[in-house]
């Protein structure tokens, strides 16, 4: 009896489409994340368990609407009085102000699209970011903000505070910020380029978080 004929077609990868990051963090070893998360009442710490190598993929998953962490502590913002702790817990990311790790944060040149460095000020009350964040090449600043649709942002070497509830300005490597709480506010005069090209592909000098 001749066995049947089966066809393997080559999966072909576009660069220029991005693509959910379930799809490739099963590829990589599970490994432990420390993270910080903050919303407008709560500072909560807790291990995330996970494949995908780069914080933004994690909290940039349109299939999870919650993130499960390991050893958590919850607790107030301003007193850091602990509320709560647990083997383990839930927390809705739609409450999440902005999230970071609590060790150095990796990134990825692994089909990063070409952005723009831009420094910015992002307002999430009662909590004010300083930092860096990376827009898609647009003919002007005005539609590269309008263009950009990320869940969470991500804005590198940052510094947040809120000095209204007692919270002192922290600097981390890399923050991701809850675009859809955020006020995103550019200075006049910034410097920007309106095509991308060579110069500018990796002007953050292969750091781009994603």
């Amino acid at each position: 009896m001749v066995p049947p004929v089966t066809h393997r077609w080559p999966i072909q990868i576009d660069p220029a489409r991005r693509y959910p990051a379930g799809m490739f963090g099963s590829f990589n070893p599970v490994q432990l994340l420390p993270l910080t998360l903050v919303t407008d009442k709560l500072v909560i710490q807790g291990t995330a368990l996970t494949r995908v190598r780069r914080l933004t993929d994690l909290v940039n998953d349109p299939n999870s609407e919650h993130l499960v962490l390991q050893d958590t502590t919850f607790m107030e913002i301003g007193s850091r009085r602990v509320v709560a702790s647990g083997a383990a817990a839930q927390v809705r990311l739609s409450d999440v102000l902005f999230v970071h790790s609590n060790g150095p944060a990796e990134s990825s040149s692994t089909m990063r699209m070409p952005k723009q460095p831009v420094k910015a000020t992002l307002l999430l009350p009662p909590f004010t970011v300083e930092g860096t964040i990376y827009l898609p090449y647009e003919a002007e600043l005005r539609i590269a903000l309008e263009a950009y649709g990320d869940r969470f942002v991500a804005v590198t070497d940052a510094k947040y505070w809120a000095y209204s509830v007692a919270e002192s300005p922290n600097s981390v490597e890399l923050l991701a910020v809850n675009h859809a709480r955020a006020h995103i506010s550019i200075a006049a005069g910034v410097q920007w380029h309106g095509e991308s090209g060579p110069a500018h592909a990796d002007s953050d000098g292969g750091r781009n978080p994603w």
